[in-house]
């Protein structure tokens, strides 16, 4: 948990596998920030241009993550409330070198802002072993918040068994993500909109707008339902009978 201001500004990062819903989660949580009204700024790695439908919502930059992550370090002095990385995929050894090398914690400490590692997962022993790297890294001058994504597991075995002890005695927590069929994915994703306005647009199957809308709000309602999740998010928490007003948008 935070040792500096109790409200710090968030640095939050995308990490994990490869596969695992990263730049799912990051859409996500950036219609969220901006339901509440946040101002921010977000950084893709993903040469896929995952984020390019929010350009309509937030400043989005490509950086590539060998040579321009040090912009990001420029922006914290940018008024932002928070500043969101989709990480590149595996390359947790190079994230961690990167951190260290540019002293990031001690920069973020003097500027009052705080990192919190997202980290989507799946079944796979991999994600497991990812985030023990992680936690060993960073240890409490980070935050955690594990996303279970329901698309790949219900039960999250050997994260249970494994992993969940360690995050929890540094102060992390876990959310979330349900599963979305197929079809519904497919549809929202073809017309390049962020999540939040999927549900309003004609384009799409009544039916798929009405599944994809219940798939966004469940989740924003796990972060929202969960004090952690709120703090290291940077978010406000909302009472459980209150949804996000995405008439906002």
């Amino acid at each position: 948990m935070s040792t500096y201001s109790p409200n710090p500004k968030r640095l939050i990062m995308t990490v994990g596998d490869s596969r695992v819903g990263k730049s799912t989660v990051i859409r996500l949580l950036i219609d969220l920030l901006c339901c509440q009204g946040k101002r921010i700024r977000a950084y893709d790695h993903d040469n896929r241009k995952r984020l390019d439908p929010y350009k309509c919502l937030v400043p989005v930059k490509s950086i590539n993550f060998n040579e321009g992550t040090d912009s990001v370090i420029e922006e914290l002095r940018n008024g932002y409330d928070a500043l969101v990385i989709d990480m590149p995929g595996q390359h947790i050894d190079s994230i961690c070198n990167y951190i260290d090398k540019v002293n990031l914690f001690k920069i973020l400490g003097f500027v009052d802002w705080r990192l919190t590692f997202v980290q989507p997962i799946s079944h796979r022993l991999d994600c497991v072993e990812y985030l023990s790297v992680l936690v060993d890294f960073a240890g409490n001058q980070a935050d955690y918040l594990v996303v279970k994504n329901q698309h790949f597991d219900r039960r999250f075995k050997l994260y249970q068994d494994l992993s969940c002890f360690q995050l929890i005695a540094l102060g992390g927590t876990d959310i979330v993500l349900g599963a979305l069929n197929k079809y519904s994915y497919e549809a929202i994703e073809s017309i390049s909109l962020p999540y939040s306005q999927v549900s309003s647009n004609i384009n799409i199957f009544s039916i798929y707008r009405a599944y994809a809308y219940r798939w966004v709000s469940s989740f924003h309602q796990s972060i929202l339902n969960n004090s952690l999740a709120c703090e290291y998010l940077g978010l406000l928490q909302i009472r459980p009978q209150q949804e996000p007003n995405y008439d906002d948008f």
